[in-house]
């Protein structure tokens, strides 16, 4: 994550109460199908989620626009029968199940934060459009997608395209990763000018790599260029020298060949880690003087010490 607020989310989500608690790897999208013939929702019961921290369950009554027929399992029956089939299936006892289900689907349960508990005074006997009850869902998604989201924050530091793709794989509507990524904006969760900031300090001082590479890879993370070019321009001049000559000192004893077919090799190597051609040109050169020192220096305590053992022979 990009700031302070990561560690009240690594200590408030861990537990019995943590936001990571309850969230599964696949989200059931949301069907507007569902939603079809219900006229209302009436709120039943309002009680604290027995996992899940500032968040409710609130149990709602569907009520169905007048002559409105639901499948059942009785007319099920009947279908199965006009067809013809006389072999029981698995196929056909899922169906049954699954019309079974739909007979006590008067009743649901939503889960939301207590934020939305208030803003929409969720209470007893609270009577909600159908419009609103869509909406509602939809808020339920959002608030699941939040938590997802802070999960996946708690693993290591996002963009916010890295989220939004990898809640799009959970099976997040769209308008739920939009108000979700929305809202960890606004909380400063997450933040890809600092992401970017951080992102390059780290690729050039510890992977010693340079700023056109560095470039390269925050693009592919979904960070704006705007955002990019601010932090490479906040980059130390001499913290991505440092790291090519560094880069240089390792490689050059590795190559083979005379000096003209290491430095080539050196210089292929060089660009290939995104540096500037003004890096490695001075990098090459410091290495390569460095190397013809160490080929000619002779140490002179050496010297003596040789001259002493011939005279005293």
């Amino acid at each position: 994550m990009y700031n302070s607020k990561s560690k009240r989310l690594q200590a408030g989500s861990k537990g019995k109460s943590g936001y990571n608690k309850g969230v599964n790897n696949q989200v059931k999208r949301i069907d507007p199908t569902e939603f079809t013939g219900i006229a209302s929702a009436t709120v039943d019961t309002v009680e604290a989620h027995p996992k899940q921290s500032s968040m409710y369950r609130v149990s709602l009554q569907l009520t169905y626009v007048e002559g409105y027929e639901r499948m059942d399992e009785t007319h099920l029956h009947n279908q199965v029968e006009d067809t013809g089939e006389n072999d029981w299936t698995d196929e056909v006892d899922a169906l049954i199940a699954s019309a079974a289900d739909a007979t006590k689907a008067d009743e649901v349960v939503v889960t939301v934060h207590e934020d939305t508990l208030v803003s929409w005074r969720l209470l007893k006997g609270r009577q909600l459009t159908a419009d609103q009850y869509v909406k509602l869902k939809v808020e339920e998604q959002k608030e699941e997608a939040y938590r997802a989201a802070l999960q996946m924050l708690e693993r290591k530091a996002r963009t916010a395209s890295e989220l939004s793709k990898a809640l799009k794989r959970k099976g997040f509507d769209p308008e739920a990763i939009t108000g979700c990524l929305d809202r960890l904006k606004a909380n400063r969760f997450i933040d890809d000018t600092a992401y970017a900031v951080r992102f390059t300090e780290q690729r050039a001082a510890n992977h010693k790599k340079g700023r056109r590479l560095i470039r390269q890879e925050l693009m592919q993370r979904g960070v704006e260029r705007q955002q990019i070019e601010v932090a490479i321009n906040q980059l130390d001049d001499r913290v991505e020298e440092q790291g090519a000559l560094s880069l240089a000192r390792k490689r050059w004893p590795t190559l083979k060949g005379n000096d003209r077919e290491k430095k080539q090799k050196l210089l292929g190597v060089l660009l290939r880690r995104g540096y500037t051609g003004d890096v490695v040109k001075s990098a090459i050169s410091q290495v390569v003087t460095e190397s013809s020192e160490d080929e000619h220096w002779i140490d002179m305590d050496d010297v003596h010490e040789v001259i002493t053992d011939d005279l005293l022979e």
